[in-house]
């Protein structure tokens, strides 16, 4: 009777991993048929000749420099992790941190999500000596704070985007709960009260063991608003650097989009190809931006072309991350 015993549990454990492993496998069919179903129609009612025309009439140069700003972008964002780090007791080099994220676009490229990425930051967080619960918190607080500053100038942007705002209802008031739900998980984050790991135990949420642990590892982030808006500032810096980078595109093809509807359409893009619906963003992508851009009488070819020159910049920075990964090892 003892033998049989962990018998059954392994035959447990193996049949839990196995129905695991299928709703996996359905999850990411289901992202393949929404991301083709989408490009199937965005490009149903486009001329490829059409697309691949203003692929080619880019501004080289101004495509080179908007490609480079993606270094610019990796070197912010490693002070702020550094930063984040520092409060845990941890410390690197930038260079490593750089290497970190660039090979994070590896991952974020070549799996069918977007949080590949992150994970693997979080195992490098975890290498400088973290734990792993501490070392998910940081990447999150880090990714959020990157999403709040998103979100800021999107809000900051809606008073003075009258194409958008006519063309999409209610967009202010989308917005505004936007902010106001990064502004409360921040503070939970930087600032949270000291009955939410019990509250959070008592609720017997899914994964509640999880979210506990994590939450106690935010705790020792209390008090530290130095931090919270130093790294707040980076992360501004950080997303103005985001949205010039795809202004310097719009400008390499002539698109008539003012910089400044920019700070808005950016922000909304990139929430919505977070949605875990698709592969990588891909056809998600591509409609918003036609519906974005129409506002401003851009064209649907036009549109796609800029998406795709977009979204070709950030696959050739995952080959770069794939590169740096093989020689990391």
């Amino acid at each position: 009777m003892e033998k049989a015993q962990p018998v059954l549990e392994t035959s447990v454990t193996k049949v839990a991993k196995t129905s695991m492993n299928v709703k996996k496998l359905i999850l990411n069919i289901f992202k393949f048929v929404i991301s083709g179903g989408l490009i199937f129609w965005i490009l149903r009612g486009t001329n490829l000749t059409e697309i691949f025309d203003a692929v080619r009439s880019a501004n080289f140069w101004l495509v080179f420099i908007a490609f480079s700003m993606h270094l610019l972008g990796f070197t912010i964002s490693a002070y702020r992790w550094r930063m984040l780090l520092r409060t845990r007791g941890s410390d690197t080099s930038i260079l490593f941190l750089v290497e970190s994220y660039i090979v994070g676009m590896f991952f974020n490229n070549f799996l069918p999500s977007t949080i590949g990425g992150d994970v693997y930051r979080a195992y490098d967080s975890w290498r400088l000596g973290q734990s792993k619960s501490s070392a998910l918190a940081v990447v999150f607080v880090d990714r959020f704070l990157g999403l709040l500053a998103l979100m800021l100038f999107a809000f900051i942007a809606l008073l003075n985007a009258n194409e958008l705002t006519n063309s999409i209802p209610y967009l202010f008031v989308w917005v505004f709960l936007g902010v106001l739900s990064m502004s409360a998980f921040v503070w939970l984050i930087f600032m949270p009260p000291r009955w939410l790991p019990g509250l959070i135990a008592q609720l017997k949420l899914p994964f509640g063991k999880k979210i506990h642990t994590i939450i106690e590892a935010f705790l020792a982030f209390r008090g530290q608003r130095q931090v919270l808006l130093k790294a707040l500032a980076l992360s501004a810096l950080l997303q103005a650097n985001v949205v010039v980078h795809y202004y310097l595109i719009a400008r390499a093809m002539n698109l008539p989009i003012p910089l400044f509807s920019f700070f808005l359409i950016i922000p909304l893009t990139t929430v919505i190809t977070m949605l875990p619906i698709s592969v990588n963003g891909i056809g998600v992508r591509e409609n918003a931006y036609a519906f974005f851009f129409a506002a401003f009488a851009v064209t649907q070819p036009q549109a796609v072309a800029f998406a795709w020159i977009a979204y070709g910049m950030v696959v050739l920075q995952g080959v770069i991350g794939g590169i740096v990964y093989a020689l990391r090892r």
